[in-house]
C-alpha cells in the first residue's frame, strides 16, 4: 500500500459503532504506516453517547494512538482545533444514507460535515463506505452524483437481504484497498457488486 506517512481522518457516524469490520480496516491502515485520526461524525444536534460509542472510542484510540475528536457542534467548523489538520484523505465508514444525501446537497449542519466539505474544497479525496436502506433508485441517483464529483471514492457495495428487508452495504473488507486506490486518484472497481459477491 502507498499509505506510509499519510494522514487519514477516519470518521465514524453517530449510531454506527458496533461494526468489527471497521476496526479491522483501521488496523490495516495503521499497519500500512498511515497516521489515522479518529473523528466522531455527528448526525444530530444532540448526538447520542452510549456504551457502544464509549467502547469504540476506547479501542480506536488504542489502535491509532490518538484521541478521538468528539466536538460535534456546528460552531466548531469556524474554530481551530488541535486536531484540525489538513488530512491527505478522509474516510467516512460506514456512511449512512442520510449523510450521503447531505453530502450531495452540500449541507454543513455539523462540524464533521463542514470539515469534510472544506477537505473537498481543497481537492483532497474522500472515501465513503455506504450503508443504507430505502429506495434503491434514489440511492443509485445519489451514488451517481457522488461519483461525478471529483475526489469522491466509494467502497464497492451492493444489495443484501437482512431479515426480509433489502439494504445496501459496502464491502468493508475492501475499505483499506479503496483508500489505497483513492490515494492514487483511482476508484476500486466494480463499484456496484452483485449479491453473490457480498458476504453472507
Amino acid at each position: 500500500m502507498h499509505l506510509k506517512g499519510k494522514q487519514i481522518g477516519f470518521a465514524l457516524p453517530e449510531g454506527h459503532f458496533s461494526m468489527p469490520d471497521i476496526l479491522t480496516e483501521v488496523k490495516k491502515l495503521v499497519s500500512a504506516g498511515a497516521d489515522v485520526y479518529p473523528l466522531f461524525l455527528a448526525t444530530s444536534e444532540q448526538p447520542e453517547i452510549d456504551s457502544q460509542f464509549t467502547e469504540a472510542k476506547k479501542i480506536l484510540e488504542q489502535v491509532t494512538g490518538r484521541e478521538m475528536l468528539t466536538t460535534t457542534l456546528a460552531d466548531e467548523a469556524g474554530e481551530t482545533s488541535r486536531e484540525d489538520i489538513n488530512f491527505d484523505i478522509m474516510v467516512i465508514a460506514p456512511c449512512p444514507g442520510n449523510f450521503l444525501v447531505r453530502l450531495v446537497n452540500a449541507r454543513t449542519t455539523s462540524a464533521p460535515l463542514s470539515k469534510t466539505v472544506r477537505h473537498l474544497q481543497e481537492g483532497n479525496p474522500v472515501v465513503l463506505a455506504v450503508i443504507t436502506n430505502g429506495d434503491s433508485e434514489s440511492l443509485l441517483q445519489n451514488v451517481e452524483q457522488i461519483l461525478s464529483i471529483k475526489s469522491f471514492f466509494l467502497v464497492p457495495f451492493g444489495p443484501v437481504d437482512q431479515g426480509g428487508k433489502q439494504i445496501y452495504l459496502a464491502r468493508l473488507d475492501l475499505l483499506a484497498e479503496t483508500v489505497n486506490y483513492a490515494m492514487q486518484d483511482r476508484q476500486l472497481e466494480p463499484v456496484y457488486l452483485e449479491p453473490c459477491w457480498l458476504p453472507h
